[in-house]
């Protein structure tokens, strides 16, 4: 196949933060066709996952190294029988960690540089800390959902610039913390963790879990708006919105305090908040070790067992225990 192929006749050269969907957005752009064309004549199937053949081709044709593209991509496989998925060199547990379907963007970032940044693409990344403001999902003139498909990074397929709405809200400085966070996280740069848990408390656990790790930690913590709400499968894995992402964020970092102070009335009361089923699948499935020691802390610190453990007590006619571990203290990396 690559035999017959020839590379792009406009080369362009990729960002060192950028996201592969993005690079081959503005390969197709400087070449005159659109995204799909590009896809066909690579012979993918999907952009949304793509095989190794996929990413070799669209290598060759736009002339960049396939390990630099390949990290920049998403891909997915079965692992004894569970999906996961890869993406900037970590693995992924949950489709819900990642944005597939539709894109975010900062707008300012698009006006100054032109090129997506790989972290829009994590779900729990729903602001930019360089310019302190909500990253966009839908553009504001014609209320559709981003696609892929767009004419190019910055234009909407209604073929508008995608610009900022001035009715639109600044996050806190926590969530932008949080944020500059996940960014260093995913890039394996302790820095901006470490500065994040000083300067606005973030907890401590997200110098130590994998990126889907912390983005289903606080899906967990925060997914509820109130006590006693009930969560469906389905929605347990629907993409929220930017704005609806940041106040999961909130929440799931307050509750997250709260968790410090032990007393049996909060625990308990806390308790009701949580998305425990999130806890108890990361617990069991988690990518990294660290991922599953983590869940297996905050479920004990709710008073609450590992399902496992549940079943055998019952089983055996006891009752289980609900012993409680430090907040935290020298988990693995």
């Amino acid at each position: 196949m690559l035999n017959e192929l020839q590379p792009l006749p406009v080369a362009v050269s990729p960002q060192e933060d950028e996201s592969g969907l993005g690079f081959l957005l503005r390969c197709s752009h400087a070449n005159g066709v659109a995204l799909p064309e590009l896809a066909n004549l690579a012979g993918a199937r999907s952009i949304r996952w793509m095989t190794a053949r996929d990413m070799e081709a669209f290598a060759f044709l736009t002339g960049v190294p396939p390990e630099w593209l390949i990290t920049r991509l998403k891909t997915r496989r079965h692992v004894d029988r569970r999906r996961r998925y890869s993406y900037l060199g970590w693995e992924w547990g949950s489709i819900a960690s990642l944005r597939v379907k539709h894109a975010q963007v900062c707008p300012e970032c698009l006006l100054e540089c032109a090129y997506c940044k790989a972290e829009w693409e994590v779900t729990a990344a729903p602001a930019c800390p360089t310019h302190q403001t909500m990253l966009m999902d839908r553009c504001p003139h014609c209320g559709t959902a981003l696609s892929w498909l767009r004419p190019t990074v910055e234009i909407c397929s209604c073929g508008r610039y995608l610009r900022r709405s001035a009715m639109s809200t600044k996050p806190s400085a926590r969530i932008l913390a949080w944020c500059a966070a996940m960014k260093g996280r995913l890039e394996r740069n302790s820095a901006p963790v470490l500065a994040g848990m000083r300067a606005c408390a973030l907890p401590s656990w997200l110098a130590h879990v994998s990126p889907d790790g912390a983005s289903r930690l606080i899906h967990a913590l925060g997914a509820l708006g109130r006590a006693g709400e009930r969560m469906s499968s389905a929605r347990a894995v629907e993409i929220p919105s930017p704005g609806e992402m940041a106040a999961v964020v909130e929440r799931g970092l307050a509750r997250a305090d709260a968790m410090l102070d032990r007393a049996a009335e909060k625990t308990q009361a806390l308790r009701l908040l949580v998305y425990e089923p999130g806890l108890q699948r990361l617990a069991k499935q988690g990518v990294e070790a660290a991922d599953q020691k983590t869940a297996l802390q905050l479920l004990k610190l709710l008073g609450s067992e590992p399902l496992e453990r549940r079943r055998l007590g019952q089983k055996r006619g006891g009752r289980p225990s609900k012993g409680q571990l430090e907040l935290f203290d020298h988990a693995e990396s």
